[in-house]
């Protein structure tokens, strides 16, 4: 691209950041769309969170994406946060205008276009969620809004399980959510959001030799490797499986849209997951 006076720019922010597709990513999307941005990622220690935020508003940054570990950090810098958020407890994009900073998180959806880009509807049906970190909460909350039949954590620390359970219930306004102590038999969805099977560890799976019941359909938010071992052991059991390239880009198609108040086009969307999908496949090899 040609950078001129008038060429807009954003960022990601976290520690450490040196391994982010963010870049490659952003940039495809604003090529093909001929959108005049630039993005870049800083690498922002511990201790200089204030420094950073205040330093991209002062630049007038159309807006910044925020990683590990400062998406709950960031909150008390901004002007104002948007409820999903809010009730998440983790901002992950923020918009900036007039001075002004307002905070998103993209997670959830960029998860949930993931399903319907795969025609997979949560309306009426059962899902296990592995974990209750910061993705698991993301996720958790967005889909309380698509009307599931219940949404059952599994986590290791039981208290931040029953935690993730009570505040998806609070948001939902009823008892949507509870905890499991294992996977039960049959569930119409399960969604890992652990690292367990993330690169370099990519042995590992948080469902180590369960059963998979063959309706159940299996989504893992790691995308580094591209097809986890919770994934290859449940396509043995004729499981549909979902990756989590699919996240990425939706989580990132979402702050652009955002920050432009441009909707991105769905041949985009496709062409830049194209593009990411061959760049870790190569990596892999």
């Amino acid at each position: 691209m040609t950078i001129t006076p008038n060429t807009s720019y954003a960022a990601v922010i976290g520690h450490p950041i040196a391994h982010s597709l963010s870049p490659r990513l952003h940039n495809s999307i604003y090529d093909i769309e001929g959108l005049d941005l630039l993005y870049l990622a800083f690498d922002i220690p511990h201790g200089k969170l204030r420094s950073a935020v205040e330093g991209l508003c002062s630049l007038s940054f159309s807006g910044f994406n925020v990683t590990i570990p400062h998406k709950e950090e960031v909150m008390v810098f901004l002007d104002e946060i948007d409820p999903v958020a809010a009730a998440i407890g983790a901002v992950n994009t923020v918009k900036i205008k007039d001075g002004r900073m307002f905070g998103y998180n993209t997670d959830g959806l960029g998860f949930l276009n993931s399903l319907k880009g795969q025609n997979i509807e949560c309306n009426g049906r059962s899902i296990l969620i592995l974990g209750a970190g910061g993705s698991a909460r993301a996720i958790g909350i967005t889909l309380a809004v698509e009307n599931p039949r219940e949404i059952l954590i599994l986590n290791r620390n039981r208290d931040r399980g029953e935690k993730l359970a009570m505040d998806i219930n609070d948001y939902a306004g009823y008892g949507l959510s509870k905890t499991v102590v294992e996977a039960p038999e049959k569930t119409d969805i399960i969604i890992n959001t652990t690292p367990l099977g993330m690169w370099p560890k990519v042995l590992d799976s948080p469902l180590a030799g369960y059963s998979f019941n063959p309706d159940t359909i299996v989504c893992d938010i790691v995308y580094n490797p591209l097809e986890t071992t919770l994934l290859r052991e449940a396509k043995k059991f004729g499981c549909k499986t979902v990756g989590g390239l699919g996240m990425l880009v939706g989580q990132g198609i979402k702050a652009v849209e955002i920050w432009t108040n441009k909707q991105i086009h769905d041949s985009t969307v496709r062409q830049v997951y194209d593009e990411l999908y061959s760049v870790l496949k190569e990596r892999s090899q």
